[in-house]
């Protein structure tokens, strides 16, 4: 029997996958399609909700209907240029519901709009259902869900909202480079020095540079984006085979579907062959499509996404004050790091250095979500409960401020630069701009923008009462402080009477209601459900 209930879930843009300590390890859990990776794909066919390989199978009949890479919008306004991106490339219809970026379907006769949150707690029933039938007769309620370094505070809580939309409680949540450095501690007996994890997954990458030793993880530097991975580089094939086909299918999604789904193939058996044969049948007008491609070529296509991320790592170096001299071992992360490519222009970079994989690329963040949750489940073992974690927050972190009466923009006031290892507690100090001005509003951004709108907002308060002076005599401490679990703390307080006023912003709150987490539980409880 498990030692465990707590589970981890690598909750991927592409697939995802979920575990359990068992008798002093980890263990990957197998769906029931046997394997142990579900695509993170959801359907909404026939009037059947349809998640996994059920749901991936039938893309290409139904383009419209099934989701896929909803990781890449969840979190976002539908604003955002990475949304309005994705609006031309994915196959369903991304629409903007209160302001964020949605999906719409048609479904059980009518047009239904759904969130990502919604979307992604679908993906993670599957994994819970997963675990329930591996643990039987007990329940999941608790778990580690891993999100990529580079996530904000938005996407970070959408998160979180997820799943609390499929009932669980999120014990933590981790930055998936992070859990791969603690499986991989865990897997080599906490062997010291410095560690880079590459983490190329299907729809985002990670850099993360971690410094191990004897059972603690201290995050140096992190760095990425949030829009490259597998994904891109299906992208790039599928674009490079429609211009070789005689007709225009741009505006054919069943075709460019079905066009992917071969893409997508050729490019894992490009993996360990040195060419194949993209075939598809009637691809349109009755007209096959058949193209033949080696590893060079691919490679060729793929280049300046391999040199991008490689841009990535050089960063992470910089911030860490580092240079890839200093870095002892590489550690591939994510399925789009089996690409023979990748692997020799890494080596290449780090003259030649052992590249390790011996952890399932696919497996390793789920392992290292699984670590910790056994941790934070009070499991007696002592290899667990000696791991510790020294994280990073991403991005800075301050205030609005003013220079002046005139200043109408304000500026970005940082009080905590990213790269600042947490816990941690910060102080600035500021006054008024009036004569007798009593009141002071404040808001809360994180980010790296000069401008001072184009920052997160994680929250806003006003500090009142305070004493009565001249312009510019108050001295007013503003007060930043995150503690172990991430949870931000930010007050303001008059030093001359005490007053003070304060927001706590926790990692664990979502954006939503409890309202409108019980509405979205209601709108995707569909009576007939299929889950590979």
């Amino acid at each position: 029997m498990p030692t465990a209930i707590a589970i981890g879930i690598d909750l991927g843009t592409t697939n995802s996958c979920v575990g359990v300590f068992d008798d002093g390890e980890v263990r990957i859990i197998s769906n029931n399609d046997r394997t142990r990776t579900t695509p993170s794909f959801v359907g909404f066919i026939d009037g059947i909700e349809r998640v996994g390989r059920s749901a991936k199978s039938r893309m290409h009949k139904h383009p419209s209907n099934v989701i896929f890479c909803i990781k890449r919008i969840i979190g976002r306004k539908f604003e955002d240029p990475k949304v309005q991106e994705s609006i031309g490339k994915m196959p369903y219809k991304i629409v903007e519901k209160d302001g964020n970026a949605a999906v719409e379907v048609k479904f059980c006769g009518k047009t239904t709009v759904f969130t990502p949150e919604q979307i992604s707690a679908l993906i993670l029933k599957d994994l819970v259902n997963t675990a329930n039938n591996y643990l039987r007769p007990y329940k999941v309620k608790d778990a580690v869900i891993t999100i990529p370094a580079y996530f904000n505070d938005s996407q970070k809580q959408a998160t979180i909202d997820s799943a609390r939309i499929a009932g669980l409680n999120v014990l933590r949540i981790i930055n998936e480079p992070t859990a791969a450095a603690l499986a991989y501690g865990y897997k080599q007996n906490w062997k010291e020095g410095i560690l880079l994890v590459y983490d190329l997954g299907g729809g985002t990458f990670d850099v993360s540079i971690i410094k191990v030793t004897n059972g603690c993880c201290e995050v140096l530097a992190v760095d990425g984006d949030n829009h490259l991975g597998g994904e891109d580089f299906d992208n790039i094939l599928v674009n490079h085979c429609m211009k070789r086909f005689g007709h225009d299918i741009s505006n054919n999604r069943a075709a460019i579907c079905r066009l992917k789904t071969a893409c997508e193939k050729a490019k894992t058996y490009l993996s360990r062959n040195k060419s194949v044969t993209i075939d598809v049948e009637e691809l349109l007008n009755d007209e096959d499509f058949s193209y033949e491609i080696n590893q060079s070529e691919f490679n060729e296509l793929c280049k300046d996404l391999v040199e991008k991320t490689l841009g990535h790592v050089q960063k992470a170096l910089e911030k860490a004050k580092l240079t890839k001299n200093d870095v002892n071992s590489v550690l591939l992360v994510g399925g789009s790091t089996q690409i023979p490519y990748i692997r020799k222009t890494l080596s290449k970079f780090f003259d030649e250095k052992n590249l390790y994989f011996d952890i399932s690329p696919d497996e390793a963040v789920a392992d290292g979500a699984t670590l910790l949750a056994a941790q934070l489940n009070k499991i007696f073992d002592t290899s667990i409960q000696n791991i510790r974690l020294l994280d990073i927050i991403p991005r800075s972190l301050g205030t609005d401020l003013y220079h002046s009466k005139k200043d109408k923009n304000g500026y970005f006031n940082i009080v905590a630069e990213r790269g600042t290892k947490f816990p941690f507690e910060k102080k600035q100090f500021c006054t008024t701009l009036y004569k007798n001005q009593d009141e002071m509003d404040f808001v809360v951004y994180e980010g790296e923008d000069t401008v001072l709108t184009n920052n997160n907002v994680l929250g806003k308060f006003t500090l009142t009462n305070i004493a009565p002076a001249r312009q510019g005599v108050p001295n007013i401490e503003i007060n930043f402080k995150v503690d172990e679990n991430a949870i931000l703390y930010v007050s303001a307080a008059d030093t001359r009477n005490g007053n003070s006023e304060s927001i706590k912003i926790l990692p664990h709150k979502g954006r939503l209601t409890d309202d409108e987490i019980v509405q979205m539980i209601h709108d995707i409880e569909i009576p007939e459900i299929v889950i590979d």
